[in-house]
């Protein structure tokens, strides 16, 4: 964790130039945590670039649609427990 935490603050400023843009676009939720964990399961998922340049243009290639994109896949494959397990008496 503390290498993943080392590593990501490699990026942090990229991380946020991309975040402010966000931002000014009227996404403000987006976090730089949710950026990064954008490039390393979706962006760089086959193959990460070997050199932080390479890395550096991926990341500030990052439009909204991309992010929203892998948000809206990670929402759809969420391990949701079944209707059986749910108690649903809450809801009424």
């Amino acid at each position: 964790m503390a290498e993943e935490t080392r590593e990501q603050s490699q990026y942090e400023v990229w991380l946020d130039i991309i975040k402010d843009s966000f931002a000014k676009q009227g996404y403000q939720e987006v976090t730089t945590e949710d950026l990064w964990e954008f490039c390393k399961n979706f962006l760089w998922k086959h193959q990460r670039p070997t050199r932080y340049f390479e890395e550096v243009r991926d990341i500030m290639a990052i439009e909204p649609n991309d992010y929203f994109t892998y948000a809206s896949l990670k929402a759809q494959v969420y391990n949701v427990s079944s209707l059986d397990e749910m108690d649903l008496e809450d809801l009424f």
